[in-house]
């Protein structure tokens, strides 16, 4: 399809397709600002998770303006347009788009697609809102909630750690002290910063997932060790981000003995943390709050710009920061028999929910 500003539209019903974007792809703004709308976080859900591709790719004069990385997923029963691996992943969404008008195409094409549609933790501030709600004026209902924020660090960006460190509390600083003290009866306490290359990366990202799976996060069955879906997802993007040379691992270790762990990316000069996790035999030292210590002081003095945390916010990351990033999910519903079939849906799913919740 061509419209007269010589825009045309195509559909990926195949996630492989996405590598043979990737190019042009990560050379879109939101992809130079986040990885986790890089070709490669995409890429990586498509081929593990599964989900039926229903990608929107618009082209304005030959070269990529704007792509809207969706698939088909359920949600409370009903098949809907979403972001791949947005359900299972629960990490900030978005789309992709060279400026405001490719943003205007695009929203209009995801409109005129007449499905239920929802965006997960779009940045609060992200244009893509207005254009949206401009787009489904009366083809639909759109409506927002707002889902729970990230807390990010901002460092000053001139390596003095010093000053970082000075912004802390004295009762914070005396905390770690007398934590790390206690480490060190054990033996040696080192920070073991990694970049995993694609040779070495299987092993590393390996110690990194034995370390998570001992920790509480082990009883839930949340950690990528026991996790079928988000852990074969990670292993593929670890490789991915590897050939890349944008992996980064951290590790605490005591007599060598790797004790917590950190799996995160390096990108636009910020780190970006997916997953954390530590020993609990040596809970009593707080392992993981001394790793983050370490890495807070390793990106101030390398001059990175910041740290975003992801997850939600916890009142230990309150050590380091009050900083959140806000988002906003969106929803649509078409006029139309899907969309009536999406709002009962999420009515009683609501309603459940609620009953659910109420105490007995």
């Amino acid at each position: 399809m061509t419209d007269r500003d010589g825009c045309t539209l195509e559909i990926l019903r195949d996630g492989a397709a996405v590598e043979a974007l990737a190019r042009e792809w990560n050379s879109l703004p939101q992809a130079q600002v986040s990885p986790l709308l890089g070709a490669e976080w995409f890429a990586a859900a498509g081929k593990t998770l599964r989900a039926p591709a229903h990608a929107l790719v618009l082209r304005r004069r030959g070269e990529l303006a704007a792509v809207a990385p969706l698939g088909h997923e359920p949600r409370a029963g009903v098949a809907r347009l979403q972001p791949i691996g947005a359900r299972e992943l629960k990490e900030p969404t978005g789309l992709l788009y060279a400026d405001g008008a490719a943003l205007e195409a695009l929203c209009a094409a995801l409109i005129a697609q007449r499905r239920p549609l929802i965006l997960q933790r779009v940045p609060a501030g992200d244009a893509l809102r207005t254009s949206l709600a401009r787009a489904a004026r009366g083809h639909g209902v759109l409506y927002e909630t707002t889902p729970p924020s990230t807390p990010v660090v901002n460092f000053a960006g001139d390596g003095d750690v010093a000053a970082f460190e000075s912004r802390l509390s004295a009762r914070r600083r005396q905390d770690f002290r007398r934590a790390r003290r206690g480490l060190e009866r054990h033996g040696p306490v080192s920070f073991d910063f990694r970049s995993p290359s694609p040779a070495t990366v299987a092993d590393e990202l390996d110690e990194a997932i034995r370390i998570e799976a001992s920790s509480w996060k082990s009883r839930g069955g949340t950690t990528l060790l026991r996790h079928p879906k988000v852990g074969p997802f990670y292993r593929e993007y670890a490789r991915r981000l590897a050939v890349k040379g944008r992996l980064r691992i951290a590790f605490l270790r005591v007599a060598g003995a790797g004790i917590a762990m950190q799996l995160f990316a390096e990108h636009a000069s910020r780190y970006w943390m997916f997953k954390i996790g530590y020993d609990e035999t040596w809970g009593e030292h707080s392992p993981g709050v001394q790793l983050m210590w370490e890495l807070m002081r390793h990106a101030c003095a390398t001059r990175m710009d910041g740290i975003e945390l992801l997850g939600e916010p916890e009142d230990w990351l309150t050590i380091w920061t009050r900083e959140v990033r806000e988002y906003r999910t969106l929803v649509f519903y078409p006029y139309n028999f899907r969309g009536l079939r999406a709002v009962v849906a999420d009515a009683v799913y609501e309603l459940r929910s609620r009953a659910r919740r109420r105490p007995a």
